[in-house]
């Protein structure tokens, strides 16, 4: 975490009518959050992206445009930024990564469902609208969404 600053970079990934999502437990707390994870030092955006989807859904993906940037700022201290981009999947098949220890599942998530999910970064509304524009819409810069 360079600075103090972790940078996690996550895939909305969509098709039929869902959306990909995986499932973390943290501190006896279980949320839904877009499949990515942290960016390590030498690798572009683009690879983390695609290495963290396929450790934890076991899809091979190709990253498109950014379509939301967001922070998560804990008053104790850590700040997260998350880069968000729209992505298709290339090859693979639905299989949850066993190399996280947090993570529980991975699943598509019809889009009126998405809603009432429990997500972190809390950022449902602002995947949908993206959704709705086709994920062609001005890049959503959200702010602090820390809660």
């Amino acid at each position: 975490m360079a600075g103090g600053v972790r940078i996690r970079v996550a895939v909305c990934l969509t098709r039929d009518g869902r959306m990909l999502l995986v499932q973390h437990e943290k501190t006896g707390r279980r949320y839904w959050l877009l499949p990515g994870g942290g960016l390590e030092r030498g690798e572009t955006i683009a690879s983390c992206a695609a290495r963290e989807v396929e450790e934890e859904t076991g899809y091979r993906v190709k990253p498109g445009r950014l379509v939301l940037v967001c922070e998560a700022i804990e008053p104790a201290g850590r700040h997260i930024l998350n880069l968000v981009y729209e992505g298709r999947i290339t090859a693979g098949s639905l299989a949850v990564g066993v190399d996280d220890s947090a993570l529980r599942d991975a699943a598509w998530h019809e889009r009126g469902a998405i809603a009432a999910l429990t997500m972190y970064p809390p950022v449902a509304r602002e995947l949908l609208e993206c959704w709705d524009e086709g994920f062609a819409g001005p890049v959503r810069e959200v702010g602090n969404v820390w809660r």
